[in-house]
């Protein structure tokens, strides 16, 4: 183990990054599998010891579940999120977010939701992420998100149809964020079908 290398590499990234920074968790292969953020980084020193302090970006309740059952190969098909709990979803939603990594850029997509797979507004970016990115994908974890995914840099250029099954469901559960989300998809042009099933 190289302390001193790793002492300097620190002092180093500290003052590159303003005394702020991200500690990593590795798989088998160094692959980056999940992060936290750390500010106001400080860093104390003796022969045999180096201690960090900062103040840790805590992640969502669900986020390490999440992270366990990507290490353990257990995301292998769409609708795991639903064996989460509702207090648990922005945890799967953060995990989907630093994991996704779109290979190529799609354009003119249709997406279909169906209303009845989900039962709030974290099940419906759940379903969402999934419907366009596969399993564990991501494509926002709240209104603003949302907005951002849609600009670009997710994955998708443009979504040219979004048909929304049973969406008199999803209009009761998600209430006035119903129409929010409706209306976001209608400034980006995407033609939306509401349909009964």
């Amino acid at each position: 183990h190289n302390i001193a290398g790793l002492i300097s590499a620190i002092e180093n990234a500290t003052k590159i990054y303003e005394n702020n920074g991200f500690i990593y968790n590795l798989d088998q292969e160094n692959n980056i599998i999940s992060s936290t953020f750390i500010s106001n980084i400080k860093i104390s020193k003796s022969k045999k010891n180096l201690i960090l302090t900062g103040f840790a970006w805590a992640s969502p309740k669900g986020y390490q579940k999440a992270i366990d059952m990507k290490l353990n190969n257990q995301m292998i098909e769409k609708n795991i999120w639903k064996s989460f709990r509702k207090d648990e979803l922005q945890g799967w939603l953060v995990h989907a977010l630093h994991s996704c990594k779109p290979e190529i850029i799609r354009e003119n997509i249709n997406i279909q939701i169906d209303g009845n797979e989900f039962h709030n507004l974290d099940g419906f970016f759940c379903a969402l992420g999934e419907e366009i990115h596969g399993v564990s994908g991501y494509f926002g974890r709240n209104i603003y998100s949302l907005y951002d995914c849609l600009r670009g840099d997710f994955g998708v250029k443009y979504i040219s149809e979004f048909n929304w099954l049973n969406h008199k469901r999803s209009k009761t559960i998600l209430k006035t964020k119903f129409i929010e989300i409706v209306e976001i998809f209608e400034d980006y042009n995407i033609n939306i079908k509401v349909l009964l099933n």
